[in-house]
């Protein structure tokens, strides 16, 4: 049992150190629109994702090529180019006052559709497919699309119990991998350093993230060799 915690543990670190620095970002970008538990909710279910596709790669099903799991990359390329376009949209003399009108309308469009329907389920169901946890699953999927790599071996060589032991120990590190990305976004040299420079860190980080991505995958040399036999035909 302690062997199969030390395996999870490092197994974990050693594919999702990056996602610190990721989640960083992203709780610095947190308002009206992105809330906190967007982010925790978007984290744990792209983990999920990644962790039950292994899970089937395991019992010898087929699972989807980390060459079409890259194309998620571009997901970080739009959040880069919509927040680089954003801030040339709304200058700073006027953004609060944007961000509040915005506030007003998003809130009162919720508490609309939540007094249509009144049931916690329905409520939990409709938090869950709320965009910006989308755009958080799209980014930790897209990142960690090489993990699944790691995790079909260490799934293969494990049996029930140990793999569920593994699930359990992903699930607690990525709480405390949230945890630590939320602790350093507030950060008082982190916070005045991202809130002052956002529209140039927050753009050129997540394209950057988004190419990356596309290149380690191989998504971008299979998307070319497309196009040659395309052409070729």
């Amino acid at each position: 049992m302690i062997a199969t915690i030390v395996t999870a543990f490092i197994s974990f670190v050693s594919t999702n150190i990056d996602d610190i620095f990721i989640l960083m970002i992203l709780f610095s970008q947190r308002n009206n629109e992105m809330k906190k538990q967007h982010i925790i909710i978007g984290q744990y279910l792209g983990i999920g994702i990644l962790v039950l596709i292994s899970i089937i790669g395991a019992l010898g099903f087929s699972v989807i090529p980390k060459e079409y799991v890259g194309v998620l990359g571009l997901m970080p390329i739009y959040l880069g180019v919509k927040s680089y376009l954003g801030h040339e949209k709304v200058d700073e003399g006027n953004r609060s006052e944007v961000y509040k009108d915005f506030q007003k309308k998003d809130s009162h469009a919720f508490e609309e559709s939540i007094n249509t329907k009144k049931h916690h389920i329905i409520k939990f169901i409709k938090n869950l497919i709320n965009p910006n946890i989308l755009k958080v699953i799209g980014v930790t999927i897209a990142n960690g699309a090489d993990n699944i790599g790691i995790y079909i071996p260490l799934f293969t060589s494990m049996d029930l119990v140990n793999t569920f032991l593994t699930v359990i120990v992903f699930m607690i590190l990525t709480a405390f991998w949230c945890f630590v990305g939320l602790r350093l976004s507030e950060h008082p040299l982190v916070e005045k350093n991202i809130k002052k420079y956002d529209y140039i860190f927050v753009p050129i980080i997540f394209i950057g993230l988004g190419i990356f991505i596309l290149i380690k995958s191989g998504t971008i040399k299979l998307l070319i060799n497309s196009l040659i036999n395309t052409l070729n035909i």
